[in-house]
């Protein structure tokens, strides 16, 4: 559940979507949630250009059409409602630089991952292509009580979105979640981690050497595990040659919507290569295409903190109107 916060209302930024936007503010850019539906087991044009979207109140929303990029398949039962929320994450475009997602997700090095917070790449699972630039990909919580067939409670992996032609759009996000039949009204909260925060390094290890260590995050110790790298090798990948592959774990838990990791490599000449973590559960994958094992002297586990948006109040069907309130990180104080 969600800590106990002293917030005030977030403040409203530009949207591009007809009549009141519900939008929060990051350090560095804004998190809308432009639209809620119910849920299609397709992906399918003509299914969902005939979606019926509305607004976090309830009001109808005239949008679209969107539709998922690549699988988006949840069971559907008789006794539950299943919805699909469509979210827009804007920054600055002075961020609008090749980041290191763009990079890794082109080339395909970047491992898949279903369950693993933002930054954690699940977006190399549909049509590879990254999120915002230096932004990692958003995670999603809900304060309601999960219904009980829910795969993982209250965190759901989120898909790319894609216009009527096809088209991906690249700041928005489509997530889809099990709510019970009599449920009216849920929190939803997103977090992402933006370059308006430094990276910190919390755990160094040689690249001969495994262990465990700990790092304090938010008044609480978080371990870290960093097992002995190994060169990577692929039986269908000739890039693999030359390249190095590190396995770690860390809680899911502790870090999934607080902060962001990424592995650095430091090679005998002082340079530096970083690498996204792609995470199934706990345990996480990070890869240095063109790094070989034996050049790497160092690796450093950095992280940086995330902000969020929470949409309190939002309305779970059409016509049952709501106030909804906007707060975000930061704008808040911990009480």
């Amino acid at each position: 559940m969600f800590s106990l916060l002293l917030c005030g209302m977030a403040r409203a930024g530009v949207s591009d979507v007809d009549g009141p936007p519900f939008v929060g503010r990051l350090a560095l850019g804004t998190v809308e949630l432009v639209g809620i539906t119910y849920y299609q087991k397709t992906n399918s044009a003509r299914v969902w250009n005939r979606a019926r979207w509305w607004r976090a109140d309830g009001s109808a929303a005239q949008i679209g059409p969107f539709r998922p990029r690549g699988t988006h398949e949840l069971d559907v039962f008789a006794d539950i409602k299943t919805l699909t929320f469509l979210v827009r994450v804007t920054l600055p475009s002075d961020t609008s630089q090749d980041s290191l997602a763009d990079k890794q997700a082109s080339s395909g090095t970047v491992p898949s991952n279903r369950h693993g917070p933002f930054g954690q790449p699940s977006y190399a699972r549909a049509d590879k292509v990254p999120p915002p630039a230096d932004a990692s990909w958003p995670a999603w919580e809900f304060s309601n009580p999960p219904h009980w067939r829910n795969p993982t409670p209250m965190r759901w992996e989120g898909f790319r979105v894609a216009d009527v032609r096809a088209n991906t759009l690249p700041d928005f996000r489509m997530v889809s979640a099990h709510f019970d039949a009599y449920t009216e009204t849920a929190d939803f909260r997103v977090s992402v981690s933006t370059s308006a925060y430094e990276w910190k390094t919390v755990a160094t290890r040689k690249p001969d050497a495994a262990g465990t260590s700990t790092f304090v995050w938010d008044e609480r110790k978080v371990p870290v595990t960093l097992f002995k790298a190994r060169k990577l090798v692929s039986a269908t990948s000739r890039a693999s040659a030359g390249s190095t592959q590190v396995t770690l774990t860390i809680p899911h838990d502790e870090m999934y919507g607080k902060f962001e990791t990424r592995l650095v490599a430091i090679d005998d000449g002082g340079k530096e290569h970083a690498s996204l973590i792609g995470y199934y559960g706990d345990r996480g994958t990070a890869v240095f295409r063109g790094v070989p094992l034996s050049s790497i002297k160092e690796f450093q586990l950095q992280v940086r903190p995330c902000d969020w948006v929470e949409f309190r109040n939002v309305s779970l069907q059409p016509g049952y109107g709501t106030a909804v309130t906007v707060v975000s990180s930061v704008d808040c104080k911990e009480k």
